[in-house]
């Protein structure tokens, strides 16, 4: 544990800390309420194809993989809090700048991919922060809680700034969201600690990535992927019931509003029994909930099976971060893992539209039963030796 995060912080939480990673987890949110929104929009008002505007909307989280390439250099010449303010005021001015070209795809392609490269700095440097601390695996959970209820309001508001002004109006709602997180971000960054035992940055050990680390990441990876299967197209389900826009929205919008809990209690099981029987249980239930709400063939039953399909998609990742971070003491792996197993949110819905191209809709809880039994494997491969520092102590 360094000792810059004091000697008497391993009974309570450190606000600063919370307060920079809630942001980071929001930014990563903010890019998945903006990309349904954007889809539409870019056929609506650009003329843009349909595959066209959705590697648009995708463009942030590849950008997110891009980033976790450059973690080892930051790691090397920048320290995480410099890394940390630079990035989320490069974000803003990414933002802002797509509000100028998103007529020009290959401007607009651009400009969301070095956005996704800011937000993957912002979340994994935070990440490695996080995974460092004290109650690791509660701060986690905090913070994901934190950006899951702040998606709700911006899917909301987005949807205000598209009426005010289309695209433009989007991004430079965007823009001004990141520029206060920019701000506030440089207000508070001598609050926190540099994760490093030394206080140098440029001294630490090469990070050494080994199979275990992989099985890991990989685990989060597939797990975000193929839990989020259903997940693209409940909307539709919900419409094969009879369900109005109006209905399904509001329905899934109060399943999601109390799925935000299932990231706390992910955070207090990992500290409390470990990260593995908490993950086998989450899959086991993520599987068992998505094949209820996928064969519903009433409302009640769907939403029956929705609510701990979705909750176990909450629950697993702050256990998939604080794991990540287990397994390197000075938490570099939880940095680059973290945008790599965001990245599942938009393999998920690729994967999602071809399965239901080709098998229909049916085809998803059985390809979501696979997948997790695969996580499990991956997890039972991956946690097979004891971690460098044992998850749930300080």
């Amino acid at each position: 544990m360094s000792e810059a995060l004091g000697r008497d912080g391993a009974k309570r939480f450190e606000f600063p800390l919370l307060l920079a990673g809630s942001i980071a987890f929001m930014t990563s949110t903010m890019f998945s309420a903006m990309k349904p929104l954007l889809i539409t929009r870019f056929v609506e008002q650009t003329g843009y194809s349909p595959s066209l505007a959705g590697l648009a909307a995708a463009m942030p989280f590849i950008g997110g993989i891009a980033s976790s390439f450059l973690m080892p250099w930051l790691f090397r010449h920048v320290g995480a809090r410099s890394a940390m303010a630079g990035f989320a005021t490069g974000l803003a001015l990414c933002e802002a700048g797509n509000a100028l070209v998103f007529a020009v795809p290959v401007l607009v392609l651009l400009g969301q991919f070095l956005a996704g490269i800011c937000g993957g700095v912002l979340m994994g440097m935070t990440s490695r922060l996080i995974a460092v601390s004290n109650r690791a695996e509660q701060t986690f959970g905090v913070v994901d809680m934190v950006g899951v209820l702040a998606m709700s309001a911006m899917i909301a508001g987005f949807g205000v700034s598209v009426e005010w002004d289309g695209l433009r109006g989007a991004f430079c709602a965007a823009a001004a969201l990141c520029a206060l997180f920019a701000a506030i971000l440089q207000a508070c960054r001598t609050a926190l600690p540099e994760p490093h035992a030394a206080g140098d940055h440029r001294q630490t050990a090469p990070l050494a990535l080994d199979w275990r680390a992989a099985a890991i990441v990989a685990m989060g990876v597939l797990f975000i992927t193929f839990s989020g299967l259903g997940f693209a197209f409940m909307i539709t389900a919900a419409r094969n019931l009879g369900m109005s826009y109006e209905e399904a929205s509001s329905a899934i919008g109060i399943v999601l509003f109390v799925s935000a809990a299932g990231c706390l209690t992910g955070g207090w099981c990992a500290a409390r029994f470990g990260p593995r029987m908490p993950l086998f249980a989450a899959f086991v239930v993520c599987a068992l909930g998505w094949s209820i709400a996928l064969h519903a063939t009433s409302r009640e039953v769907f939403l029956l099976g929705l609510t701990p399909a979705i909750f176990a998609l909450q629950f697993c990742f702050p256990v998939l971060l604080a794991l990540a971070g287990s397994l390197d003491s000075e938490g570099r792996l939880a940095a680059i893992a973290a945008p790599i197993i965001v990245s599942g949110f938009a393999w998920a819905a690729i994967l999602a539209g071809l399965l239901v191209d080709r098998w229909g809709l049916g085809s998803l809880p059985y390809a979501t039963t696979a997948g997790m039994a695969l996580c499990a494997l991956l997890l039972l491969a991956g946690t097979t030796q004891p971690s460098r520092r044992e998850p749930g102590t300080a």
